[in-house]
């Protein structure tokens, strides 16, 4: 089992982070978690860091990452950072591959982790003409064919499912390789298209009302 947490902006800053990762680990009933996140770039999250980068040399924390940080916040965080994130965790799909994103944590050895990672199971995505023939081609399904290209192009993956059948078929697709031209067929879908279009003022406008003493 691996576990993935993350910390919302009322958690950050020093002393305040610790604390809520300790409260986070007795909810859990767990000694550690595998992977924590700072869940937005708003807040005190230097000041978080700081108590993530200590509780991984505590033991509590094996790795520790970012979630929706795309502005310069991103270079600030990695940059003061003395552990660096080893994922960021973004929207990532065929219509929204992030190669820009991507050669900006390239040298702080950060992975891109998708979260929409078949575009919010867009219907046009999934039903792309080039998957519908490689999952004839291979024998299996557009969804598959879109997952593995991603572990193809080193992105990390969590597709949610509560769906036994889906689930089964989310974890089956290590038996077979998309070949070069085809990962270049799937890489010519990009077309810069988001499915969560909120801007970096609009989520500042949402946590306006937020203190520290919430």
């Amino acid at each position: 089992m691996w576990i993935t947490s993350k910390l919302w902006v009322n958690e950050y800053g020093e002393g305040r982070t610790a604390e809520a990762i300790d409260k986070m680990l007795a909810r859990l009933g767990t000694d550690c978690v595998d992977l924590l996140l700072l869940h937005q770039q708003f807040g005190d999250y230097l000041g978080a860091w700081k108590d993530m980068e200590r509780a991984v040399k505590a033991g509590k924390v094996r790795s520790i990452g970012i979630s929706n940080f795309e502005s310069g916040r991103l270079e600030e965080l990695c940059e003061a950072a003395v552990i660096k994130p080893s994922v960021l965790q973004v929207e990532c799909h065929p219509y929204y591959q992030q190669n820009g994103l991507k050669k900006r944590i390239e040298s702080y050895g950060t992975v891109i982790e998708s979260w929409y990672p078949i575009g919010h199971g867009d219907k046009g995505l999934i039903g792309e003409a080039v998957f519908a023939r490689l999952a004839e081609k291979y024998s299996k399904t557009n969804v598959q064919i879109i997952l593995r290209w991603h572990i193809q192009e080193g992105n990390i993956v969590f597709p949610k499912t509560t769906n036994p059948v889906h689930l089964r078929d989310n974890f089956d697709i290590f038996g077979f390789e998309l070949t070069a031209d085809e990962m270049a067929e799937i890489r010519a879908l990009d077309r810069g298209k988001r499915f969560y279009n909120v801007t970096l003022e609009e989520q500042e406008k949402r946590l306006g009302a937020w203190s520290p003493a919430d």
